[in-house]
């Protein structure tokens, strides 16, 4: 596929990062770092739009298609906003999205190439809130490239991402097909919200499960599984995000060792901090500090 259409439309809020300055062919990125509680308005557009909750959890409030819809979201939350529609944005704390703007010849080449009909339908449906591994990851990576410095093979990286979500969002979010944004039974939103600031607020102290139980006011043997659903992550998981993203920071933000940084964020060992660090944001811990010195 070979896609050429640039997406240059942001909303009144300019993006901190974006990829419109990549010799990037398909889908625009873009990453805004919310300082605080907002709102935001995206009027009609000649593209879809998936947006993504990147880091934070908070209250938010949507508005679209004469529908209004209230939900927690965490960090993997998806919303799709369909072209020729709408959209307000308010929320009540700071945090972190990835929004992603795909050209509609990029959803109609995706459809002719994979649904088989004589006239494949493309059309993506409006969409509040949802969870989708697939898009969820490829949304995570082309944030990622677009936080790196440009690198020998980062155009043809993003163009086959692009690519594939496109796909995907053909089947998995078609305006035709049965195949619902169902909702899955998870924590209530207020006890999601009380496990989520006590992991924010103790991600440096062994947290364990049955403390996070008994925060959500349910059995040990349930919560887990209803933390996954609401999240898509195990509670581990989300929590050694957390830790990972707090290290990240103190490591721009200070001169404290590796070794130091490790231990303020949780990490009893330093070498499974370091190998932890660079699968997560693909460098190492040292390469951030000695990139601060120079």
């Amino acid at each position: 596929m070979a896609h050429k259409q640039l997406i240059d439309t942001e909303l009144p809020i300019r993006p901190d990062v974006t990829s419109t300055s990549r010799p990037w062919a398909g889908i625009t990125v873009q990453i805004h770092h919310w300082r605080g509680p907002g709102s935001a308005v995206s009027p009609e557009l000649d593209h879809d739009i998936l947006a993504m909750r990147y880091l934070g959890h908070s209250s938010l409030e949507q508005r679209r298609m004469g529908q209004v819809h209230r939900s927690l979201v965490v960090p993997g939350n998806l919303g799709l906003h369909p072209r020729g529609v709408m959209s307000r944005w308010k929320w009540d704390r700071p945090g972190s999205i990835v929004i992603s703007r795909i050209p509609p010849s990029m959803l109609a080449e995706a459809a002719n190439a994979t649904i088989r009909r004589d006239r494949p339908d493309y059309t993506l449906r409006n969409c509040f809130g949802a969870r989708d591994v697939f898009a969820e990851t490829i949304l995570n990576l082309l944030a990622r490239e677009i936080t790196m410095p440009e690198h020998p093979t980062q155009t043809l990286l993003a163009e086959h991402l692009s690519c594939a979500l496109a796909s995907h969002l053909v089947h998995r979010f078609n305006a035709d097909p049965v195949n619902p944004c169902g909702k899955q039974n998870g924590l209530r939103p207020s006890a999601l919200s009380r496990v989520l600031d006590y992991m924010h607020n103790s991600a440096d102290a062994n947290v364990n499960l049955q403390d996070l139980a008994t925060i959500a006011q349910v059995s040990r043997f349930h919560f887990a599984r209803m933390f996954k659903r609401s999240t898509g992550q195990s509670p581990m998981a989300y929590l050694e995000r957390i830790r990972l993203f707090q290290a990240r920071e103190l490591l721009y933000a200070s001169g404290h060792t590796v070794t130091t940084v490790a231990f303020m964020v949780g990490f009893s060992d330093q070498s499974h901090f370091c190998r932890r660090f660079k699968h997560h944001f693909g460098v190492s811990p040292g390469s951030i500090l000695r990139r601060n010195r120079t």
